[in-house]
């Protein structure tokens, strides 16, 4: 028994011992961020893992000038101190260190290093960036704040994406100086209200001046349904021209067999009773309807008979495809209904350019009559900007209409289903989808598989050559790029970037396809740590990446990323394309310039205090601007408040101008003196704003009221006509004292002085 107790304790003095030893691993750095940064100091923060032994760690800074310029190693510092102890352990820890000295707003790259015995580990960088003193808002690139829609609303206010019968359509000049925006409310010179008004707003000398764009309409022609959404349905990039719908069938009665109630505008060419849809002239105000009755002079069917989408257009809106089961041409296909219609089931594509007749789309390859049960393949560049050529679907058939031939596209796998992604603005290149590989498809020619491993998700979007294209899969976001990909980008993105069927992901690629600005919850991206401060869930950032010119690694910026380098508490959006009801009003494929042409500027909706003056705890509207555009100086860039930061509603990223000069925003914030309340649309305008009218006096009570006017009768019969009020002595001119002398009791008199003294 005594021997027995004797080994065991021996082996538990062994394993005792040793167990230090077997379990000692270098140190483990799980997190760094910065806390309670001001002008000039910051806690610097980390949480290590000792690796079961007696650990040491020290942080380590240095200016981002001298970062970029040395490298880390170079030029770093360290506190003072120098290192700190850990005890041993194998759970991870907080450790933190303050430091001061900093100079006001400048950027800093720092990192921990923690040592054992078992080596030394040093942390990733991140950022730190210092504030200045505290300071009133003074709005980026000499911006000034202008309201653009009119005081006056009738009482009402401006309603942003899907606010309005789910639907409206908000939509920015490419150029800048005008906007286009639904409201519920009928106001400026209204004709009459559908339920859903049109405004276009342009810039003048000192205002926005507004017009009211709806036409007049009979009551409930556009049925006021939460999901009917508004009559017009997207505007060219100058806002001169703009395609809205005439109207549902069937106004009064729930059959769905009867004709449009609404009469034909005016000088439009519409034939009366058909479903349609007008190109509207906007600098004239004159209407053209895109079915004329020549165009409809074969039909069978009578107007009551048949429905007619819009399912898209070329930006400019001179080519218009619809969508109907009707046969508009003579090789068109028609399916008899069940009541003398025809089947809602099996749709045509025609696209309709000018007074042209329509042009049948659903033809298949080598065909001479169309086959119906068609869709358009997306509502994002699945027509050409001249609108040459048309991506179309047919069940689990992926087509291209180029001029008067059909190409089938195909990337050969097994039960293949080809799903189409993008394509180049002019519709030369396409790429699509097939059980995971992304291919890219040239016009005529074959498919190329540029992901022969599968596991494709969707594309975030391509350039407008197709020369460069962003995907993401279950290894990451990367970049094909002229037969090269990428390197990763990050290692998974928000599902929202990319929506290819609707139009609406979030992410943006420039033109030339070097800048993709796209949202992700990864962590550690851009060197910051994007886990909340509170819940220590990784929050939605929005990030810039850009291509190198040539063979290389991309940078990757954080727009939305807190400046100071601090953790966030909220995430950060940016804004998609928005639908515009259901049914015959299908979703559209303008997505808000989020990001300017030449992506340095990039704006974003943040929840988080990425500003000093932001203290609503709402939404606000952010832009992010690169190294030396506009008033930004700093090498990682510059984000800055659109909005006030201050409105109990928060604000809502609209659009912008091309050059972003111009932010538009929505908020209930009244941002200049004329506002006297609601929510209204804004523009954030680089050299903007307007002179400011004095504030009125309150006023209380009955000094609201107006003053009465006087008596209109001047000699009323119930006075005595007399000399009436002697006429008022003139005044004297008063009399100088001489010096030495004041005036008292009228006299002048010798000027007596106080002997008190200062402090007495």
């Amino acid at each position: 028994m005594k021997r027995n107790t004797l080994i065991t304790a021996v082996t538990l003095a062994v394993m005792a011992w040793a167990a230090p030893s077997a379990q000692a691993l270098a140190p483990a750095v799980e997190g760094t961020w910065p806390s309670a940064v001001s002008s000039s100091g910051a806690t610097l923060r980390a949480e290590v893992n000792p690796g079961g032994l007696t650990s040491s760690y020290r942080f380590e800074y240095t200016t981002e000038a001298d970062y970029l310029a040395k490298g880390f190693a170079a030029s770093i510092k360290s506190p003072p101190s120098g290192e700190i102890g850990v005890s041993a352990g194998v759970t991870t820890v907080e450790v933190n260190r303050a430091i001061g000295g900093l100079q006001p707003g400048t950027s800093y790259r720092f990192r921990i290093v923690v040592t054992n015995g078992s080596g030394s580990t040093p942390g990733p960088t991140r950022i730190l960036a210092t504030g200045q003193p505290s300071q009133p808002l003074v709005l980026a690139d000499g911006r000034g704040w202008e309201m653009v829609s009119p005081i006056d609303k009738n009482g009402g206010e401006i309603q942003g994406f899907r606010g309005v019968f789910g639907g409206g359509v908000l939509q920015a000049a490419a150029g800048g100086g005008a906007i286009t925006y639904t409201s519920s409310y009928s106001f400026a010179n209204a004709q009459g209200s559908p339920g859903a008004s049109q405004y276009i707003s342009r810039l003048a000398p000192l205002s926005w001046n507004t017009e009211n764009i709806t036409p007049p309409s009979l009551s409930g022609t556009y049925p006021e349904s939460p999901t009917s959404g508004v009559p017009y349905q997207l505007f060219s990039p100058d806002l001169a021209d703009a395609l809205l719908n005439n109207g549902r069938r069937c106004r009064t009665s729930v059959s769905s067999q009867c004709p449009v109630e609404n009469a034909p505008l005016a000088e439009s060419a519409a034939p009366a009773g058909y479903r349609n849809y007008y190109r509207r002239h906007n600098p004239t105000g004159s209407f053209q309807a895109l079915l004329t009755s020549a165009d409809l002079a074969t039909l069978a069917l009578g107007p009551e008979d048949f429905e007619l989408a819009y399912a898209g257009a070329t930006p400019n809106l001179q080519h218009v495809v619809l969508s109907t089961c009707a046969a508009l041409t003579g090789e068109a296909t028609e399916v008899p209904g069940t009541e003398g219609e025809c089947d809602p089931s099996k749709q045509n594509l025609y696209e309709k350019t000018g007074s042209a007749p329509p042009r049948l789309i659903n033809l298949k390859v080598a065909a001479s009559t169309g086959t119906p049960g068609a869709a358009l393949a997306s509502q994002s560049r699945a027509i050409s900007d001249d609108g040459s050529r048309v991506y179309w679907t047919l069940g689990p058939e992926l087509f291209v209409r180029d001029g008067n031939a059909t190409l089938a596209l195909s990337g050969g796998l097994p039960a293949g289903h080809p799903e189409f992604q993008t394509a180049s603005s002019n519709g030369s290149v396409a790429f699509f989808t097939e059980e995971g590989h992304l291919f890219r498809y040239e016009l005529g020619g074959a498919a190329t598989d540029l992901t022969p491993a599968g596991g494709v998700l969707g594309v975030l979007g391509a350039s407008d050559k197709g020369d460069y294209v962003y995907y993401t899969s279950s290894a990451g976001l990367f970049l094909w790029h002229s037969g090269v990909t990428t390197a990763q980008i990050a290692p998974q993105v928000a599902p929202g970037n990319y929506e290819p069927s609707t139009g609406t992901g979030t992410a943006r690629v420039s033109a030339d396809g070097r800048h993709l600005a796209f949202v992700s919850a990864a962590t550690g991206l851009a060197d910051y740590d994007n886990r909340n401060l509170k819940t220590g869930t990784a929050e939605a950032e929005v990030y810039l990446y850009t291509a190198p010119p040539g063979a290389g690694a991309g940078g990757l910026a954080c727009a939305s990323c807190r400046p100071n380098g601090e953790r966030p508490l909220a995430a950060a959006s940016l804004t998609g394309a928005s639908f515009n009801g259901t049914g015959f009003n299908l979703a559209h494929s303008y997505k808000p310039r989020a990001l300017s042409d030449a992506a340095n500027r990039l704006f974003f909706n943040s929840f988080d205090q990425l500003a000093p003056q932001d203290s609503n705890g709402d939404a606000d509207v952010y832009q992010w601007e690169a190294p030396g555009s506009g008033s930004c100086a700093k090498p990682s860039g510059c984000v800055s408040l659109i909005s006030s930061g201050r409105a109990e509603g928060g604000a809502t990223f609209v659009d912008a101008s091309a050059d972003g000069s111009d932010a538009f925003f929505l908020t209930d914030g009244s941002l200049v003196l004329s506002d006297p309340g609601a929510v209204d649309l804004y523009d954030a305008r680089v050299g903007g704003g307007f002179p400011q009218p004095e504030s009125r006096i309150p006023c209380f009570g009955d000094a609201c009221q107006p003053l009465p006017l006087e008596p209109e009768d001047p000699t009323p019969g119930t006075l005595r006509d007399g000399r009436g009020n002697p006429p008022a002595p003139k005044p004297s001119k008063a009399k100088k004292c001489k010096k030495g002398k004041v005036k008292k009791h009228g006299k002048c008199v010798k000027k007596k002085h106080s002997k008190r003294k200062v402090g007495k």
